[in-house]
């Protein structure tokens, strides 16, 4: 079996999607980043939430080693962002220049140098530091990965096999939660989180690394007999069509896979990474995109920080809430994810059905959030099932919208360009949702004397603007 044809790529790209988000879902988790250790004062505390209190309690994880608050524990989560969304446009035009496996292969060293970084940190700005590392190093494969899924996919299961790459976020951030969880159950500190997964990152690296292979061509990567020289292939139908008139076999290629290997055979690309900038902003449906993803995302990144402890505190979930939400996220992050790549493939796929599907399930996705945190309680304990249940089919329809959405950023501009659309709108989305996001949610909720309650009532509302900006992305685009 080679390491490298389409299936086996796409295994890559799904096992380093996973890893990068157990690394977030481990930060995230109530073991790692810390929790009361006294279950009286954890009773007092959740009621007062004041820092006095936490204080003469005690904290353990990240946040008690450290006596943190709330809004420096979102600035550990905005930091990382911070890191992720500076080299994003490095990282999208730096496939032009060299190999792309060689820019993955790097980029995973850098996240396994960070993660070991970080399991020694003596302090909380050591920490922030080696965090906002591995941040830089998330967009190596992030913004290479959507452009090669979207060639090499079977035509009829393209939306699908973007769903796939996207449903390992619930995945691993599922994944990490646990691994918070069992690393504290087998009496390991919060450092042990970091380190287990440096070393199981370490190998990937290396293969990417080392293995750069010459004929990086469609021969290689589909596993179907490469074009002819005389041809180039539709971006959306996957089929051949003919060279403009007068046009070189060598010119610059439509097919952004054919660009990444033509700059790794020594061809120049004289375009500028701020040409592409250009051009991308200038597209009315592409702002609408990238404004209404930013939203989403924002809400999305509040919810996988402070999730399962505001979940905890609104309904007084006493024991194993990482475990709960851990497998709310894989069941419903796993499913909707699949299914929302499934439904637009259903559909026939194309763009404007792309933004209707992100549309309709961030509205629906907004409505159920939000109503999950005001469930009244029963007369004898709190009605923590009916809350999951809620926020299990919000999530859902939040997960559904990874794959459509990421397909709209590739299908809104010339197929040349879509490793900068997408690392353009990383850039962006992260800048504008959840860098800050996670931050002014802890800030809100230690300064501004609002419970996760109204924390999240506040937030989640703020997916149907999302969706709404989605149907304003179908408009005809000005800049055409």
């Amino acid at each position: 079996m080679e390491l490298f044809s389409g299936r086996m790529l796409m295994f890559w790209f799904c096992l380093l999607q996973f890893l990068n988000f157990v690394e977030r879902g481990a930060v995230s988790s109530n073991s790692v980043k810390g929790q009361y250790t006294n279950e009286t004062c954890s009773k007092q505390c959740s009621d007062s939430e004041s820092l006095s209190c936490r204080n003469e309690c005690g904290f353990d994880g990240i946040q008690g080693e450290w006596n943190l608050t709330d809004a420096e524990m979102g600035l550990l989560a905005s930091m990382f962002t911070g890191g992720l969304t500076i080299a994003s446009p490095i990282s999208a035009h730096m496939v032009r220049l060299v190999h792309p496996f060689a820019v993955i292969g790097f980029g995973q060293l850098i996240f396994t140098l960070a993660l070991f970084g970080a399991g020694f940190s003596t302090n909380f700005w050591m920490l922030l530091g080696f965090r906002t590392l591995v941040g830089v190093s998330e967009p190596s494969f992030i913004v290479v990965a959507p452009a090669m899924i979207d060639i090499i996919a079977p035509p009829e299961r393209r939306s699908l096999w973007m769903a796939a790459f996207y449903m390992c976020i619930s995945l691993g951030s599922a994944g990490g939660l646990m691994l918070g969880t069992i690393v504290k159950a087998a009496g390991g500190n919060w450092q042990w989180a970091f380190w287990v997964q440096a070393i199981i990152n370490l190998p990937l690296a290396l293969l990417f690394i080392f293995s750069r292979p010459a004929d990086f061509t469609w021969d290689r990567i589909k596993g179907s007999p490469a074009p002819p020289e005389n041809g180039n292939v539709d971006d959306e139908a996957g089929k051949l069509v003919p060279l403009e008139e007068g046009a070189s076999p060598t010119a610059s290629p439509k097919n952004p896979l054919q660009a990444m290997a033509r700059a790794s055979m020594g061809f120049e690309e004289s375009r500028s990474a701020w040409e592409d900038i250009k051009e991308l902003l200038r597209s009315r449906r592409y702002i609408f995109l990238v404004t209404a993803y930013s939203l989403m995302m924002a809400v999305s990144g509040v919810i996988l920080f402070w999730g399962p402890k505001a979940g905890k505190d609104t309904y007084k979930i006493e024991e194993h809430a990482d475990i709960y939400f851990g497998a709310m996220v894989v069941v419903s992050g796993i499913s909707g994810t699949l299914v929302g790549g499934w439904l637009l493939d259903r559909l026939g796929g194309g763009y404007e059905k792309a933004c209707k599907v992100c549309a309709i399930q961030l509205v629906i996705a907004g409505v159920l959030c939000t109503l999950s945190f005001w469930i009244p309680p029963s007369t004898t304990d709190p009605n923590v099932y009916a809350f999951f249940a809620l926020f299990s089919i919000g999530y859902f329809c939040v997960a559904s919208f990874y794959g459509p959405a990421t397909s709209t950023l590739l299908w809104v501009c010339d197929p040349a360009l879509r490793a900068q659309s997408v690392g353009l709108a990383t850039l962006i989305f992260h800048i504008f949702g959840d860098i800050p996001s996670p931050w002014y949610a802890g800030a809100i909720h230690d300064y501004g004397g609002l419970s996760w309650q109204w924390t999240f009532t506040v937030l989640c509302p703020v997916l149907i603007l999302s969706g709404l900006i989605f149907v304003l992305a179908i408009l005809p685009d000005g800049s055409k």
